[in-house]
């Protein structure tokens, strides 16, 4: 084989390979892209967030790629929208709802009664007239107590109830 030969072959090669290196670095540049517009579409509705990101990518290449990662908007819209359901379930949490222990409607917190079930929630107090609980032995209101003759909150949500219209 002669030298000129040997460089024809080489260059072929190199050829090949070059266009090999080429091929792989223009895929990685359009898996980059696309990446980049599913990421954003994922962490925000803004359109135009939208277009700024892949127009970074598509024209700085992978520099802009890191430029991207660097700016993108920390949380994704699900992560967002998981915080808030976490959020209001413990605000719900801080203001539970009453409900009557043998229905379990929700009930207002001054009703002494159950309207759907008639069951007796609270006792007003003999001497201010507030609603307490009947577990308590003395109003939290004016200070009156004991009461006497009071029966477990069992028994009462057991025994009286309103009487049956008639």
């Amino acid at each position: 084989m002669s030298l000129e030969e040997i460089i024809t072959q080489v260059e072929r090669v190199l050829r090949v390979g070059l266009a090999i290196i080429a091929a792989y670095v223009v895929a990685l540049w359009v898996a980059a892209v696309w990446w980049t517009l599913r990421d954003i579409r994922s962490r925000t509705n803004d359109v135009f967030l939208q277009l700024s990101a892949v127009l970074l990518v598509v024209l700085f290449n992978f520099p802009g790629l890191v430029l991207y990662l660097i700016l993108r908007p920390s949380r994704t819209l699900a992560e967002l929208y998981e915080a808030a359901l976490h959020e209001e379930a413990l605000l719900q949490g801080m203001r539970v709802p009453s409900s009557c222990p043998v229905c379990k409607q929700q009930v207002e917190a001054d009703f002494i009664f159950c309207p759907w079930c008639r069951t007796r929630l609270k006792e007003a107090c003999p001497r201010c007239q507030r609603p307490l609980l009947l577990r308590w032995q003395l109003c939290p209101y004016c200070g009156e107590g004991p009461v006497e003759g009071r029966l477990l909150p069992e028994e009462e949500t057991t025994r009286h109830h309103l009487p049956e219209a008639t």
